[in-house]
């Protein structure tokens, strides 16, 4: 059977094959995440970069119009879009809809995961960002999505690099679910951030990815910590590959970090099982 150095050095061989079906980071979705972060961003821009891209376009429209933000009227312009719903919700949009692509697999194998880890990641976003927004962190509310959304890449990564090692050598031993479990638990960490560090993200996206479920993380890292609470509440929600609901939540050092009460994190629980329920996803 295979063990995780040989896997791991997979990994890496796939990381740098040409043509290897990698998981991406949209160069469009990484223009306007650029721009929108600028101190003062340039709207006319970021409207520019989507409207090149009819499929960002589709999305961006349809959240505009769903009931949650839905006015008197449909909007049918990006334009108005960002108007109704603000910036920073767009570039949210704009990071769902190019991340998407990247849990969309024809292979049975990978398949079985996708929809779970792709439920997971968002719902991870979202309580990230809920978090950063009650805790004070306004600024770092965007960051807190983004890094959500992209924490569990490592996953994904291991997952295709093992069925790239079956393609590559038919004679080797079939690599069982339990097993793939086993490698995805242990990997996507390390995994994510050298992924990541691929992508050209910057340094925090990577420690995020790298470290949240280190036990000796960097309790300063405030991005960190949130994003390592809302996965810990997608954990203890089912919200994932791996479930807890046994979890106590005011008892994790996180939770201690952040100041949060039972209370808080009740609402917090509320407000990612109802994200989930009104989602497409």
């Amino acid at each position: 059977m295979f063990e995780i150095a040989s896997i791991h050095d997979r990994v890496r061989e796939f990381l740098e094959e040409p043509g290897s079906d990698l998981p991406v980071f949209d160069r469009t979705a990484l223009l306007v995440h650029q721009e929108a972060a600028r101190p003062d961003p340039d709207t006319d821009k970021v409207v520019s970069l989507i409207i090149q891209d009819q499929v960002l376009v589709a999305e961006v429209l349809k959240v505009a119009n769903s009931s949650f933000f839905r006015g008197i009227k449909k909007v049918s312009r990006i334009q108005d879009a960002v108007v109704r719903i603000g910036l920073r919700e767009v570039v949210n949009c704009v990071m769902m809809a190019t991340q998407r692509k990247n849990y969309a697999s024809r292979n049975p194998f990978v398949q079985q995961y996708t929809n779970i880890l792709w439920k997971h990641s968002v719902a991870c976003a979202f309580g990230a960002q809920w978090l950063a927004r009650r805790c004070g962190y306004e600024d770092l509310a965007p960051e807190a999505f983004i890094a959500g959304l992209i924490h569990d890449v490592g996953k994904l990564l291991v997952l295709k690099a093992l069925v790239s090692v079956g393609e590559k050598d038919r004679a080797a031993p079939r690599i069982t679910r339990t097993a793939a479990d086993e490698f995805v638990d242990a990997m996507h960490p390390e995994c994510g951030c050298l992924l990541l560090e691929k992508w050209n993200l910057p340094e925090p996206y990577c420690m995020v990815c790298r470290d949240h479920h280190r036990k000796d993380y960097d309790t300063s890292n405030t991005l960190l910590v949130l994003v390592r609470l809302a996965n810990l509440v997608c954990r203890k929600l089912g919200i994932g590959l791996r479930q807890d609901p046994d979890l106590i939540l005011v008892t994790c050092n996180e939770a201690g970090l952040l100041g949060l009460t039972d209370i808080t994190l009740a609402e917090l629980e509320i407000a990612v099982e109802d994200h989930v329920a009104k989602a497409e996803i």
